[in-house]
């Protein structure tokens, strides 16, 4: 069996390929990263230090390779393999929906009838449909049976923390990654059989676990780095130990998940038990996960359907507390940092606009104007 892989960062190599090559695939890595493609070339081989609370080992993944996103010989591959993964960041998948699109046209004019599968494991809510959608946009109306027929697209969602680190020259592919590892699909989207992957779990209700995920792990890591950062700590390890923030965080994770227990019928205790498993997680001292790294693009993380907006949305829907998650999303605005695009435009709209009118643009909260007072009040709270 053989995947094709878009993304040779940190959740590519430490955890999409790794259980690809674990579970028996040949993986090929593609990214734009020259240095990076050059060296599994190269080496063929990578090592990641898994550590936890239990565990501390040295894992090697072995049999792959790589090519150049504007090598051409990458339609030929994408004719011939069983499997593409992407995890490039939900913005890029437009550039890579056009790749994809040229390999699947090779694909249907070499006459093949091998199914190919293809998972978008992005950080963002049926990355996979919207992958689709942007095929079938591009590809010409003639092909579209064909892909009805032989192209599954599936839907996913993925979790484990994989923090960038600092490498001698000769170790670049190294990596650190914690034990957890979730990768969770829809079933029904495959085409043909479904490949046997290790820790890959399938789910008929996805959407649930989705949101499972952004309002707990992605919610509780924002806000904890965006509070930290306010406070000048480094890491998430930092961040959490500081007894004001963690209970602001533990606080806003509970009531986003009153919102999933509320929205999906989760049983309370077993959420609860999965908030504490999050916190062991952010706990993790091994792993030196960097606060801008966690704060970065904070527009994208203000959007109505990410992870602070959509739980504070499900809150005022279901007529529950929201206090901590309102103080989450007042902290963003405070975020500066001038190697972030998205920080410095937020900046220059409070200069230009004003906080008011600057929450209230950003967050989409035009209905809700008693929701943007509360957010003005606590950041103003942050400056006294």
């Amino acid at each position: 069996m053989q995947s094709l892989h878009f993304g040779a960062g940190n959740i590519g190599r430490g955890l999409i390929g790794k259980l690809l090559s674990e579970s028996g695939f040949n993986v090929i890595f593609a990214d734009v990263n020259l240095e990076l493609v050059d060296a599994i070339n190269y080496y063929k081989q990578y090592n990641i230090r898994i550590v936890d609370k239990y565990k501390d080992e040295i894992q090697c993944v072995k049999k792959i390779s790589a090519i150049h996103v504007e090598n051409p010989d990458i339609y030929k591959i994408i004719a011939n393999t069983n499997l593409i993964t992407t995890a490039v960041g939900f913005n890029i998948l437009e550039k890579i929906s056009m790749i994809i699109t040229q390999g699947i046209i090779y694909k249907i004019n070499t006459s093949s009838q091998m199914p190919l599968n293809i998972i978008a494991c992005e950080n963002k809510a049926l990355s996979s449909s919207y992958l689709k959608k942007m095929i079938l946009s591009n590809i010409p109306i003639e092909y579209h049976a064909y892909i009805q027929k032989y192209i599954g697209f599936v839907d996913c969602s993925i979790d484990s923390i994989i923090p960038s680190v600092q490498h001698k020259e000769k170790d670049i592919l190294f990596l650190m990654a914690e034990n957890f590892q979730e990768w969770i699909v829809n079933p029904n989207q495959f085409k043909g059989k479904i490949p046997d992957i290790i820790n890959m779990k399938f789910s008929n209700n996805l959407i649930a676990y989705i949101e499972r995920k952004l309002f707990t792990l992605n919610t509780g890591h924002a806000i904890a780095a965006y509070l930290g950062l306010l406070k000048k700590y480094k890491t998430i390890k930092e961040a959490i130990s500081d007894h004001d923030i963690r209970n602001i965080v533990k606080s806003a994770m509970q009531e986003s998940g009153n919102v999933l227990i509320n929205r999906y019928h989760f049983n309370k205790n077993d959420h609860l038990s999965y908030i504490n498993t999050i916190f062991c997680r952010f706990e993790n001292a091994f792993l030196i996960d960097s606060l801008e790294r966690i704060g970065r693009n904070p527009l994208q993380k203000l959007e109505k359907q990410e992870r602070l907006i959509k739980p504070l949305l499900g809150a005022i829907e279901y007529n529950l507390p929201y206090k901590n998650l309102i103080k989450g999303i007042a902290s963003v605005f405070h975020y500066h940092n001038k190697n972030d695009r998205e920080s410095m435009k937020i900046n220059f709209l409070i200069k230009k606009d004003g906080i008011q009118k600057t929450i209230l643009n950003i967050c989409q909260l035009k209905q809700y104007s008693y929701v943007v007072d509360s957010i003005l009040t606590e950041y103003q709270y942050f400056f006294s």
